[in-house]
């Protein structure tokens, strides 16, 4: 079986018995559920996880957060990253499948961006390795941002704020105004897109009486 396809599953067998655990409302932390679910699940971190091959600092989490929020880098410069993963929805779209550019419905709804980076795979069907990776597909699809990687790079180039802002996020690089070095602040900027101590979390860690 596919690695890719194993993760999915395993990750919806958690799914299923993470419902399981918030409609027993008798379960405690003594009983078998609690202890199964301590075996499958770990609470969100409170600290941002290190990222292979990325240094998730405060300059490239900022230039991640302004690139996400900016349509302007899109090919009708309407349409941004928080489009179809509105951070004030949930980091998803909040339609039953998204809309991207000149009006193309997508087959799918974006997942949340919320969390991202403890996924076992960025996209629905796991074909992204990594947030970078990500990162990169959305921007140049045709039914999503739809611009080139030359569009973005000219469209960063043309703004003095961006260069300054690229050039602190990447200051050992003589020239860091690059597609890989987009994606890599959208990656930084996802991976600090976490929640701790929600709910969920509490009741895992042994607090039966987190709130619902």
């Amino acid at each position: 079986m596919n690695k890719s396809i194993r993760k999915l599953r395993f990750a919806a067998e958690a799914s299923v018995l993470a419902i399981e655990l918030l409609m027993s409302p008798a379960a405690n932390a003594d009983d078998d559920l609690m202890r199964t679910a301590n075996q499958i699940f770990h609470p969100i971190p409170s600290v941002i996880p290190a990222v292979k091959d990325n240094s998730v600092t405060h300059g490239r989490v900022y230039l991640g957060k302004m690139l996400f929020l900016d349509p302007r880098l899109s090919a009708s410069e309407i349409m941004s990253c928080n489009t179809c993963r509105n951070l004030g929805t949930g980091g998803v779209d909040p339609g039953p499948t998204s809309v991207g550019h000149v009006w193309k419905v997508g087959l799918r709804r974006a997942p949340t961006v919320y969390n991202a980076v403890f996924k076992v795979a960025p996209f629905w069907h796991g074909r992204a390795a990594d947030l970078k990776a990500q990162a990169t597909g959305p921007v140049q699809a045709s039914a999503e941002m739809s611009p080139t990687p030359n569009h973005v790079l000219d469209s960063l180039n043309a703004m003095a704020s961006y260069v300054a802002l690229v050039k602190n996020a990447f200051p050992n690089e003589a020239r860091p105004v690059t597609f890989e070095n987009y994606a890599k602040a959208i990656e930084a900027n996802e991976a600090a897109l976490i929640s701790p101590a929600a709910p969920f979390d509490q009741y895992v860690e042994g607090n039966t009486h987190a709130p619902d």
